[in-house]
Parts: structure tokens; sequence; C-alpha cells
């Protein structure tokens, strides 16, 4: 027998030793580093052609050095083997791609030093043509849907554009700031963007041969009309426009039918409520759209959730698809038989797939895995492409059949993290917040952790509110990890993704329970990850995170560092200078010169001369959603009260940095702010 007991310990050496040398064999992962966010490839607008042969879909892509973006089309062959690869034709920046209904052509946006054109090109990228040039407007309208749409019989092309201006006296566009002693005169509320002065420019809906020639403009007046989609038949066009004449006041969209012989206009809803997104059914019967049911919604975020519904193209009752599921739903699309519709959802962290029959009732989940669905297309036989992403990974491509089942990823473009980079895995948590809600949050320890060590930490809240975080990659979360950071970030109340009551808990009651949820969560990441050093915690957020990291460091001396992004500090100033002043009407319940001492009590700057907490201030200079001049109060007070602050604006930027070399600079300096307050001297 001591031949099987040698044999034994041979094979324990061998479990032993053998993985120790393969893994001696691998490159040694690496830590995140500082531009290693644009080593990610974007993967959007996927399409499947008619047939369902071909996958085309978008590639974006930067080099990390010189900061360059390149878009273009790429093709994945769905019968039979094969691999990925470029379309030739389209160069620049390119969007919304859409398959002729006989699948010989694709009709897309491109943009380059000429501006923005409507192209075709063939199934294979050859004979591309620009058939006309396209203006954009920059004035904010709220959620788009589509913007190019095919005739059934594959010889026309809607889409939208911008018109005339209509005003006399209308600001300069953004490429063409004012100089010396040009003159805005402002006639409209809303006459700012999220990015500079609104063009005040109206989107309207625009016919053109496919072949070329002049386009044919069918709509027309004081209202945007968007979100196109064209009827079986290919006499009409739907779209949703606001008719109440109030436009600058709310967002009250109604589903509207345009006739293309005639351009005659029939208003399909007449809703307090706003809808979105129209798609036609392929029988021409119904139409499915997003709706909201409450009056007065804001153009921006807003505590009520978008439900898929369904509607008679001719009116008539409607049914509620999504009744069974409390979630924020989003992206209807038709099953190919008209019998039912997918959409996705928000939930709980996961932005997930699911369908339900058009005659409603039932939901059923067709991807609820731990990461966030994208773009998705349906192909004829039951199948579904999709780009999919979670905390360590960006997104890919994978195929799915329609139950659920299959699941294949197709693509391999951008970096393995788990294989290149040492990326650290979020660990997801709940706790009970003051008042018995449940607060879900995620926690990364540092990269590179080691036992009997104490951490800092850096706690960072999500803007919206009506936002969610959960199972995405974060460029700077894994960076103040791969320095030594422990991160931790939460969705309390107001947050979306867990169903309406929870989406309504911050209402009225900004800065309240909203920031008692997240101080549970921090006094529960410290009960639990004894390692934390709680004299060295920074706090960190944008837009309303922000407004909420200017709100924590004047109700608590907790956190030693903060860096507010695009942040609030004065409600009531920001809701003057607001390119969306909706907002705050919807989600503080109030005008604010109805009630000035409620929205005072909810403002930071009310606190300020409470704070102690270094700040750092991150802010771009056209910011008009959050005006930099939300981020200079905030600065002037604490540098008159002798608090460390520093204001950094950045050029050319709206709200949340864009161009990659501001962002490289905002994620240096953040950590040398944290580095300076929070690291062991």
């Amino acid at each position: 027998m001591k031949w099987k007991n040698v044999l034994v310990k041979a094979l324990i050496l061998a479990l032993i030793v053998l993985p120790a040398f393969a893994q001696k064999g691998k490159p040694e992962k690496r830590a995140w580093g500082i531009k290693d966010q644009y080593r990610i490839k974007g993967i959007g607008d996927l399409a499947v052609s008619p047939n369902g042969e071909i996958l085309l879909f978008i590639l974006s892509q930067r080099n990390p050095d010189t900061f360059e973006s390149s878009e273009a089309f790429w093709t994945i062959p769905l019968s039979g083997a094969g691999e990925p690869r470029p379309l030739s034709g389209p160069t620049g920046s390119v969007s919304s791609p859409r398959w002729s209904p006989d699948g010989k052509r694709v009709a897309y946006f491109a943009s380059g030093k000429e501006g923005v054109g409507l192209w075709v090109m063939n199934r294979d990228g050859s004979n591309a043509k620009k058939l006309v040039d396209v203006e954009k407007s920059n004035a904010y309208i709220g959620m788009k849907g589509n913007e190019i749409c095919w005739s059934p019989d594959s010889k026309k092309i809607a889409y939208n554009a911008a018109g005339p201006r209509f005003y006399s006296h209308h600001p300069p566009t953004p490429l063409n700031p004012p100089t010396g002693n040009d003159v805005m005169v402002v006639e409209r509320l809303q006459f700012k963007a999220f990015y500079y002065y609104s063009d005040m420019r109206r989107t309207y809906v625009f016919v053109i041969s496919a072949d070329g020639g002049k386009p044919e403009q069918i709509t027309f007046g004081e209202y945007d009309y968007h979100s196109i989609t064209f009827s079986p038949d290919g006499k009409k066009v739907a779209c949703v426009s606001n008719r109440t004449g109030r436009d600058d006041y709310d967002s009250n969209n109604d589903i509207c039918i345009i006739s293309i012989d005639n351009k005659k206009l029939t208003q399909l809803t007449k809703t307090v409520g706003p809808e979105y997104w129209p798609v036609w059914s392929p029988d021409g019967s119904k139409i499915a759209y997003l709706n909201r049911l409450r009056g007065r919604r804001s153009k921006e975020s807003d505590a009520e959730q978008y439900k898929v519904y369904i509607i008679p193209a001719a009116g008539g009752p409607t049914i509620d698809l999504t009744a069974p599921l409390d979630q924020w739903s989003q992206a209807p699309v038709w099953d190919f038989d008209g019998k039912s519709v997918f959409f996705t959802a928000q939930n709980k962290g996961r932005v997930c797939l699911y369908v339900a029959p058009v005659i409603g009732g039932k939901v059923t989940p067709v991807i609820e895995d731990y990461g966030q669905v994208g773009s998705y297309s349906l192909r004829k036989g039951g199948e579904i492409c999709y780009a999919f992403q979670d905390s360590t990974h960006s997104a890919e491509i994978y195929r799915v059949k329609a139950d659920g089942t299959g699941k294949q990823r197709v693509t391999s473009f951008s970096l393995n993290f788990s294989d290149e980079i040492a990326a650290v895995e979020p660990e997801e948590f709940t706790c009970k917040s003051f008042d018995g809600w449940e607060i879900e949050g995620w926690f990364m320890k540092p990269l590179n952790f080691k036992e009997g060590r104490k951490y800092p930490l850096v706690l960072s809240i999500h803007g919206g509110p009506h936002g969610q975080y959960g199972y995405s990659v974060s460029a700077i979360y894994q960076y103040l990890a791969a320095n030594g950071y422990a991160v931790m970030y939460t969705n309390p109340r107001g947050s979306s993704g867990y169903g309406q009551k929870f989406s309504d808990g911050c209402v009225g009651d900004l800065g309240g329970a909203d920031y008692k949820d997240i101080m549970a969560c921090v006094d529960y990441v410290l009960a639990k990850y004894k390692f934390i050093d709680p004299g060295r915690m920074g706090v960190t957020g944008g837009s309303y995170g922000g407004y909420m990291t200017n709100w924590i460091v004047t109700q608590t001396n907790r956190f030693k560092a903060a860096v507010p992004v695009a942040s609030i500090s004065n409600l009531i100033s920001d809701w003057g200078a607001d390119a969306n002043p909706d907002w705050f009407e919807s989600d503080g319940g109030f005008m604010p010169f109805e009630n000035y001492d409620k929205i005072w009590a909810m403002s930071p700057l009310k606190y300020v001369a409470n704070c102690k907490t270094p700040t750092l201030f991150i802010h771009g200079a056209w910011d008009f959603c959050v005006n930099v001049a939300q981020a200079e109060e905030m600065f002037t007070a604490l540098k008159k009260l002798g608090v460390d602050a520093v204001l950094a604006i950045y050029p050319n930027e709206g709200h949340g940095l864009r161009q990659p070399a501001h962002v490289v600079d905002y994620h240096q300096r953040a950590l040398a702010w944290f580095d300076k307050y929070l690291k062991k001297k």
C-alpha cells in the first residue's frame, strides 16, 4: 500500500505547486491607472438587420495618450461563425443607425468639421452618401426617443432636426459666445441649456427621399416634436409634443400622429402627465410608450417612475404593462408578432430586461443578472442581442434566447479587468435606517488590503436624486481604491430602482431622511469593517450628490475632506438660475417664494458657519443646470470662515465634466485633496 501513499502525497504536492508555477507564469496584475478609463471601448446603438443575419453597432474608443476619439460601425454575423469586423464608410462621430426595412441600407447621423448630416450607406458600409445637412438645437426638451425612422417601403426617411428661430431677439449658439457689445435679449423662461445658453430653436420632423433631394417639413409652430416612429402603413408618423403652450413650465408631452400627405396633426393623448418614446406595433393597431401620471413633472430628475403603456392607435383605454413591476422602466421594443413588449427596468442597482404581454397582467424577467443591460435589439427566431456590464467588467455584447437561457458573450473589445488589472470587487450590503427603511449600498476595500492596518474611507453620493448606483464600472472608485482608499456608495431614499414609494421618499424633504439614510450606512460600514479609521473619512458626490456633500459638511464634522462636484449650496438662488427650475418645484414640492423659510432650511449655505471640513469644489464654467455661482457662494463663505477651500472651474464644460483632460485633472486633483487630509503623514 506504500505506493498508494506515495501517489496521494504526489497528487497533494502537485495541487500545491502547479498552481503556483502557473500563477508565476502569468503577468502580474497592476493597479488601476489614471488613464485606464480611456482604454475602455464603448458599445452602443445595437441594431439587428431585418433578416436577422447581422448585428450592427457603434464602437467608440479614445487614445489614452492623446485623448483623440473615434467612432465606427461594426457588424457581427449572427448566422454561422464569424468575428466582429468594422464597416468601411463612415468616419468621425456617428449615431442612431437604422436599418431600412428591406435590409439593404442603413441611415444614420454623422458629424465632423462640416457639421451634422443625415447619411445612408449600403449594408456593407459602401456607397456612404450624405442626404442633407442637419442642424440640431441645444434647447433642453427632456428625454428624447428615436430620431430617425424609415418608411415601411424603404423609400423615405423621417428625422428630427432644428427649425428656424421664431424670435427676433435670440442668444448666440453655444459655439459662438457673445463678445464685445453683443446683446442677448431673453423672452422665454428656459433660455439656458445644460451647457451654455439655449438657442431656443424648436425641434421638428422632416421627411426626405432615401435617395436624396429636398426634405419636407411636416411639423410646424411653437412646439417641439420628437421621438418619432413610422406607422406600418407608411402614411403617418407618431411623435411626442407638448401642446399646452407652456412647455417652459412643465414637460406635459402628448402622443401626436402626423399625416405624411396633408401634415394634419391628431393628438392621441390628452393626459395630465407626460408621455414619451412612442413605438408603433407591427400591425399598426397599437402604440407602446412610456408614461407618467402626475402633472407638473420636471424635464430633468423626477421622482415619478416611467411606466410602459399601450394605447390603441385610434385612441381608447390604455393598459399599464408594467403594473405588476414597481420599477423605473424604459426602452420599450415590440416583439415581432405584436403580442408582447420588451423593456428594461432599474432594479436594486441592476438594469434588467423584462417582457410583458400586450393584454397586461404579467411581467416576465428575461435578464436579471447582477449588472446593467444597455442597448438591446431583438432577432427574429427568438433571440436578443444586448450590451451588458458589471462592477468590474465594461460593456460587451451578449446574445441570449428570449426566455433568458443560452447566454453567450460575442465580443471582447475592452480591457479585461479581471485578467489585466487588479480591480476591486464591491461588496453589497443593506442596513436599516433610522425609521426602519432598508437601504442598499456597496463597499470596496482598498487594493492590496492588509489585515491589521487602518484605512481612510471615501463616501460617494449619486446625483438626481432619482438615480441609482449599482453594478457598473466606476473609474473614480477604482482609482481611489488603487491608491489606498476604501470606498462606499449607497442608494438612499429618493433613488430609483426600489419602487415608487422609495423614490418619493425625499420629495419635500431634501437633506432630511435621505441624509439620515446615508449616515446610517456610514455607521453600518464603520461597525462592520473595523479597519476603517473613523477619523479619516472623506465625502464626494456630483449634482444632487454635490448638494448632499455640501449638506453633510454643514451638518457634521465627521468628514475631514470633501469634494463636491457640480454642487448646489443655495436652493433659492439655484432655482432662479437653473436651466430647469421645474426640478425644485417637483422635488422640493413648492416654488421658493411660497415658503422662503422652508427652502432656506434645506440649503447647505444656511448652516455654512458649522463647516470645518476642507472642501475642493469642482465645477464647469458653463454649467447652467447648476450654475457655477452655487460653488462660488459656498467657496466664498468657507474662505471668509477660515476653512481651507479651493474652487476648480473647468472652461468649456457644462453639467459634469466631459473633456478627457479635464476628467483626468479632476480625478488627480480629488485624490491629492483626499491625500492631503486623510492620509497619515
